[in-house]
């Protein structure tokens, strides 16, 4: 009998010795991450396509600059930092012919709620409109300064004003009036390219 008290009371041990070290709590790890990406995006809003007709002396002799006419619009929704930079190709007529992109001219200025020299350059400077620059030329037109410009397109907004031959052109280019280069009767193409990118 005391061998069989010995082996129930063993048993007894050895059953209830598991849930004396019974756990009682437990823990695991959940990882949560968020990844960020940077979002830009330019979207010429007006003025797709710009056509200059040169048709009377006075257009050779004076340029061609209109302020509804020869506009275009482009806003910017960019979740940081950006720059635009404006590149053109060679204006040709498709028959070996090359007027000069000098000869275009244009300015920037703010069309949207952010302002210049608070939240952006335009050409470098903090003005609105901006200096001329040539289309000959490669350019940032837009650059983030001060409060920085990320934000919503109603915050980026910015209208380019053309000109062709005008006296304000010539003054940065040094080109003679298009009389003077006598450039051959000819429609002359280029497209022009508004890139935006992140602030280096």
């Amino acid at each position: 009998m005391k061998v069989l008290k010995a082996a129930l009371l063993l048993s007894l041990v050895l059953f209830l010795a598991p849930a004396g070290f019974a756990q009682t709590d437990d823990s695991d790890d959940i990882q949560v991450s968020a990844s960020f990406s940077s979002s830009i995006d330019l979207t010429v809003t007006a003025g797709e396509n710009i056509a200059f007709n040169v048709v009377s002396l006075d257009d050779y002799t004076n340029g061609l600059a209109d302020p509804v006419a020869y506009n275009s619009t482009f806003e910017v929704n960019s979740s940081v930092d950006f720059q635009v930079e404006l590149t053109a190709t060679d204006f040709d007529d498709g028959s070996g012919n090359i007027l000069d992109a000098d000869n275009f001219g244009y300015t920037v200025s703010d069309a949207g709620t952010y302002t210049v020299g608070t939240n952006h350059l335009l050409l470098g400077a903090s003005s609105s409109p901006s200096a001329y620059a040539l289309l000959g030329d490669d350019n940032t037109i837009v650059e983030a300064t001060g409060d920085g410009n990320a934000g919503p397109g109603t915050a980026n907004r910015f209208t380019i004003k053309w000109e062709l031959g005008t006296a304000a052109v010539r003054a940065v280019s040094g080109l003679p009036t298009l009389l003077e280069q006598n450039i051959a009767p000819a429609t002359y193409t280029s497209t022009v390219t508004l890139t935006a990118s992140a602030m280096p």
